[in-house]
């Protein structure tokens, strides 16, 4: 927020300087400031602004993090950590080659699953998709189950797995 606010104001004092620059070009007026000294006043404005828009925080400050409340205490718990837990729960099942776990949230702040997995040639899809379902829902069972809304399972395709290229 105080990013935003700093950033809004550096905005505003290029403004007027660039309107004063505009003046002293347009008007021949004397500001007792140098044309050069405004151009460089803009410019540098412009990139101390450039950088306060563009600095954000790394990828592990910008995780969402889950909030669990327990009897007494609460865990927190990040996207990656939930993330992690699924693709655990996912390399039980055997058909499945690889995984792309993507995590949303419905109004309620609760979590929706779209896991899209490439499964080996010949596996059956319905035992395979019931088989995910269930190991993601048994990693929420317990602690995250009131926070866990639904799981996606998704088919992307299929690996002959008899070439060995994974």
């Amino acid at each position: 927020m105080i990013r935003r606010i700093l950033s809004i104001l550096i905005l505003f004092i290029i403004v007027v300087l660039s309107f004063a620059e505009t003046m002293v070009w347009l008007l021949g007026t004397d500001l007792g400031i140098s044309n050069d000294y405004l151009t460089l006043g803009v410019f540098g404005l412009s990139l101390v602004a450039l950088i306060i828009l563009s600095g954000g925080r790394s990828k592990n400050d910008s995780q969402k993090k889950i909030y669990i409340k327990q009897d007494k205490d609460s865990v927190i718990i990040t996207e990656n950590a939930v993330s992690q837990m699924v693709k655990n729960a996912i390399s039980n099942v055997d058909e499945v080659q690889s995984s792309d776990i993507k995590i949303g949230y419905t109004k309620e702040q609760k979590i929706k699953l779209k896991v899209s997995v490439i499964l080996a040639l010949g596996s059956s899809i319905p035992k395979v998709t019931t088989s995910v379902e269930e190991n993601v829902r048994q990693v929420f069972s317990g602690i995250l189950e009131e926070k866990f809304e639904n799981v996606e399972v998704v088919i992307k395709g299929f690996r002959d797995v008899s070439s060995g290229i994974k």
